[in-house]
């Protein structure tokens, strides 16, 4: 039996045709205890209720497009971030051609390219900015400059979480590997980790633990939420983040209550605001937490252009800025 598919447009046609009908029911209504939006009736309280939750819009985050500070994308680029105190570093990989090209950057609007391009045939958006030397998951450069490319043993982990100055954990699918001489070798500490398998996943590393959230299984998304104090044992913090406030119908936040087609772009950890936690997703949802658990969404003011290409690390926290860095737009928004 088929389906019928209703769009966001015609959806809201409809929300706006019954709108109008019960505003014009009420107003010709000649007995107003009776009308259908009468809250001292059941029946007009039960439609009263129904209305407001039909067009309640949810809270609203404001957010600010700027251009790309990395020219043209291509919907096949991947970008991956990594910080050395106040400096932001961006490595932008152009898979099409394939060229790889670092960058740094203070303020997180405007980009300083320097070092050396690299012929990059294999990179698995694994990028960290040690102390003294750059490590991809297939390359390194020994100093700080980006210059001396050099090939490493490939490693296919999914994220690179720095925890010190030379020290990270590297998640990949049914293990976790660690380098305590930042990136020049690695050593499994696990091939078991509990948390589900996966090819891809956010990660952040706060408060003396490694955090996990999501990313690909197959055809799936995932959206479980996993915490580490070593790297090895892995506590489940819940199975799917959601909103617990926010939202409102057939909006952003809406839409990742409960479907599998919304991709997180990334997820930031902020000691100096009010919510620890900050995950935002290809439609600009923004979910914030304190504990992992329990999660407030703002719904965005305006609709953002996140590309082809999902990768789950496009969010960068600058101070108390949060920026998104899609294809083709750009975006940042003060969480406070």
């Amino acid at each position: 039996m088929g389906h019928i598919k209703i769009t966001t447009k015609v959806f809201n046609r409809i929300i706006v045709f019954f709108s109008l009908l019960l505003l014009f029911h009420c107003r010709v209504n000649p007995n107003p205890k009776g009308s259908m939006l009468n809250p001292k009736t059941p029946d007009g309280l039960f439609n009263s209720i129904l209305l407001f939750a039909l067009l309640n819009n949810g809270p609203t985050r404001d957010w600010t497009s700027f251009p790309s500070p990395f020219g043209t994308p291509d919907p096949t680029d991947s970008l991956v971030f990594d910080q050395i105190g106040i400096t932001t570093y961006a490595i932008y990989i152009r898979n099409s051609i394939p060229l790889t090209r670092i960058y740094s950057s203070t303020d997180g609007t405007t980009y300083t390219q320097f070092g050396d391009p690299l012929n990059n045939f294999n990179n698995a958006n694994i990028f960290a900015a040690f102390t003294g030397r750059f490590q991809l998951s297939n390359y390194h450069s020994p100093n700080v400059s980006g210059t001396g490319w050099t090939t490493s043993i490939f490693d296919p982990g999914f994220c690179l979480v720095k925890y010190n100055g030379t020290s990270a954990y590297l998640p990949g699918d049914g293990f976790v590997d660690r380098t305590t001489d930042s990136g020049g070798s690695f050593n499994r500490i696990t091939s078991s980790p509990a948390y589900p398998s996966r090819t891809s996943g956010s990660c952040v590393y706060a408060n003396g633990k490694t955090y996990i959230l999501g990313g690909k299984n197959g055809s799936s998304n995932l959206f479980d939420f996993w915490e580490s104090t070593d790297g090895i044992i892995w506590a489940l913090i819940t199975e799917r983040i959601k909103q617990t406030s926010g939202g409102g119908i057939n909006r952003p936040c809406n839409a990742i209550q409960n479907t599998n087609d919304t991709s997180v772009l990334g997820m930031v950890y902020s000691d100096v605001t009010a919510y620890k936690f900050h995950v935002v997703f290809n439609n600009l949802a923004l979910l914030q937490s304190n504990d992992g658990k329990t999660w407030t969404c703002t719904n965005p003011n305006l609709t953002f252009n996140y590309g082809f290409n999902s990768i789950a690390n496009r969010a960068v926290l600058i101070g108390k800025r949060l920026f998104v860095y899609g294809q083709t737009d750009n975006v940042y928004t003060d969480l406070e």
